[in-house]
C-alpha cells in the first residue's frame, strides 16, 4: 500500500516568502531611513509599503479561496494567513517609530 503525500499547496509557500521578503525589505527600508533622515527613502517606503500591501492583499485573498474550496492542508492555509496578517501591526510600529523620529 502507497502512502500518498498530501503537499500543501504551493499558493501557502509563495504567501509565507511574500510575507518574509516584506517584512524583510520594509525593515531595511526603516533603518535605512532612520540612519540617513531622508525624505526620498521615505517616499520609497511610503511607495513600497502600499505597493507591498496590495500585493500582499491579492495573495491572501488568493490563499482565502484556496482554503474554502480545499480544506485539505488547512492547518498549514491557516498558518500562512496568520504570518501574512502579522506583518500588519509590524508596519503600524514602524509607522510609530518613523512618526517619532521625524516630529
Amino acid at each position: 500500500m502507497q502512502t500518498e503525500e498530501i503537499l500543501a499547496p504551493q499558493m501557502n509557500y509563495l504567501g509565507k516568502r511574500l510575507a518574509y521578503y516584506s517584512a524583510l525589505i520594509g525593515t531595511l527600508m526603516l533603518i535605512t531611513n532612520l540612519i540617513s533622515d531622508s525624505f526620498f527613502l521615505m517616499i520609497i517606503g511610503a511607495v513600497f509599503t502600499l505597493g507591498a500591501a496590495i500585493v500582499n492583499l491579492f495573495v491572501l485573498a488568493i490563499i482565502l479561496i484556496e482554503l474554502i474550496c480545499d480544506q485539505t492542508s488547512w492547518r498549514n492555509t491557516v498558518a500562512t494567513i496568520i504570518c501574512m496578517l502579522l506583518n500588519i501591526p509590524l508596519v503600524i510600529i514602524y509607522l510609530l517609530i518613523i512618526s517619532y523620529f521625524n516630529s
